[in-house]
């Protein structure tokens, strides 16, 4: 029997939700620059973290690495799963331990042998990486460690994190056909991460009609987080009548009166086994306390780092890095001694396709033209080249809502997400303001605002049609703006939620997907006072 809390709960969320859904109804006919949010307290015991990550695969949150109660003191190597709330179920919790397969890297046959080293089979606890999701699996790269706390050294090696088996897996990489420039990216910490499920539609022809239009590395790193698939293969029965005798695979499979349970399920592969889609990483400081500028963008499938176009202004850590649609945006960071802002960067990526007369598919993520830069007060440009003259801090419209811009921040959240009709926002949430001048041995000033940009509209959609129609008949349209939303709490008799999260930065954040789209989690953090936070909340746009 539900308590009343519970029913309480599920009256609320439905309520959210009609009233979620009528928000979006009436933003596509009428958005105007006021938007309202709300924040919800995850009721759980806390988990103290700053420089962790949070990622979010069905409805289940994965915490890892980061500081603790000390700086400069990595927690252990523990994923802290937490299982979101929904509905009338409550958050839930609980920690698993780094493992991994024996198995690890089909490429290397000494993997292949009984015993495995743990410790290298697994990441080290570390502070300051970086996290992307691409189908059920989490991939990780950088970070600092160790008894020096510098960027560890992994020579290019990315971590895979599957959330449906808990284990632990690693990608090293393939040297590129062509070598010019170094091939993988230097150590580092306090970079950003996306990613994208591009490309994934590779080719599928028989060996002798092979595509000469990538390098041809199936055979030792398209099957390597989860082993070697390539052989063993079970035989796909030609007629009914072999499928009853088990002609060709009895000892397989056995017959159906007589099947050899497991062996089915145990030669099974998914699109996450072959390895697809592309990990991007941003900036970040290096060895030495340098920082860098430099964008790098794995490939799962043939596991080759390619280094894009660097990105614009003072090389940077703690950037905001956010991917929507086919652009990859960049707000903020610090440089070594200010904050950035004042202007929105962005890169069109594009996927390369190949055709060889025998076979077609996906190639590899590039890019179109170079980065582009949206600076405070040119906002209306959308994608047209900006102009490139200085623009004035303090604008000389006489309307407040054209004039709004977040402060410069790093270490915030930044999600991209759409709601109603196919609109789709970016979101910067908290992050800090100004530095404490002792480095990362005490804390700054911090931010305490939510803010959205709405990106414009590609091809036509609901969104995309009411803005035209507003432009037409002179209401104002806040595509390709910013504008700072109003939080309110989630339910109004939530006394825990009243305030929200508070001003803090050093947090980490994921966008919610499926299970609320137009929800984002952050978790802990660092506040004003040097502490550092376990508690997580839930943003919601309404």
């Amino acid at each position: 029997m539900e308590t009343l809390e519970d029913i309480k709960r599920r009256t609320t969320d439905i309520l959210s939700s009609i009233s979620t859904t009528l928000t979006a109804r009436h933003h596509a006919d009428d958005h105007g620059a006021h938007m309202r949010g709300s924040w919800e307290k995850i009721k759980l015991p806390a988990l103290p973290r700053s420089s962790h990550s949070v990622d979010i695969v069905a409805g289940t949150a994965y915490v890892f690495g980061g500081e603790a109660e000390n700086a400069r003191q990595p927690t252990d190597n523990d994923m802290h799963a937490i299982v979101l709330p929904s509905s009338s179920a409550p958050a839930d919790y609980y920690a698993i331990k780094a493992k991994s397969p024996k198995n690890t890297d089909a490429s290397d046959e000494k993997n292949k042998v009984s015993e495995t080293n743990e410790s290298n089979e697994t990441p080290a606890p570390r502070v300051g990486h970086a996290t992307a999701v691409i189908g059920h699996r989490i991939f990780l790269f950088g970070g600092r460690g160790g008894l020096d706390m510098t960027p560890l050294d992994e020579a290019g090696r990315v971590w895979v994190f599957d959330t449906r088996t808990h284990f632990w897996s690693y990608l090293d990489p393939v040297s590129p056909v062509s070598e010019k420039s170094p091939s993988v990216p230097e150590p580092r910490s306090y970079h950003s991460a996306v990613a994208t499920d591009k490309p994934r539609n590779f080719n599928k022809a028989s060996p002798t009609k092979k595509s000469n239009s990538r390098p041809d590395t199936s055979s030792s790193t398209s099957h390597n987080v989860a082993g070697d698939i390539g052989e063993g293969l079970i035989k796909r029965a030609n007629t009914i009548r072999d499928w009853a005798t088990g002609d060709g695979n009895v000892d397989e499979v056995g017959t159906p009166q007589r099947p050899i349970v497991g062996k089915i399920a145990e030669h099974a592969v998914d699109a996450d086994v072959d390895g697809y889609g592309t990990f991007i990483i941003h900036g970040g400081c290096l060895a030495g306390g340098k920082r860098t500028s430099d964008v790098w963008a794995f490939d799962i499938h043939s596991r080759i780092w390619q280094q894009l176009p660097d990105a614009p202004g003072p090389a940077r850590g703690g950037a905001a890095l956010a991917l929507s649609r086919s652009r990859l945006y960049r707000f903020g960071g610090f440089n070594g001694e200010t904050q950035e802002g004042g202007q929105l960067d962005y890169l069109e990526l594009v996927l390369e396709e190949f055709d060889d007369r025998f076979s077609k598919g996906d190639a590899s993520i590039s890019v179109k033209d170079g980065w582009k830069s949206l600076l405070q007060g040119k906002e209306d440009v959308g994608y047209k080249e900006p102009d490139p003259e200085p623009v004035p801090t303090v604008l000389s419209s006489q309307d407040p809502e054209e004039e709004q811009w977040p402060g410069a921040r790093s270490v915030a959240g930044f999600e991209a997400i759409t709601v109603g009709g196919g609109r789709e926002y970016l979101v910067l949430i908290l992050g800090e303001r100004e530095g404490s001048g002792k480095g990362h041995d005490a804390a700054g000033k911090f931010w305490d605002d939510v803010w959205v940009y709405q990106v414009p509209a590609q091809g036509m959609s609901l969104a995309s049609v009411g803005d035209k129609v507003k432009s037409v008949v002179g209401r104002k349209n806040r595509e390709g703006k910013w504008t700072k939303i109003d939080t309110i709490p989630h339910d109004a008799e939530d006394i825990d939620s009243v305030g929200g999260p508070g001003p803090r930065g050093w947090i980490a954040s994921s966008a919610m997907g499926e299970l609320e789209e137009n929800g984002i989690l952050i978790w802990g953090g660092l506040n004003s006072e040097n502490n550092r936070l376990g508690d997580g909340w839930i943003l919601r746009l309404l």
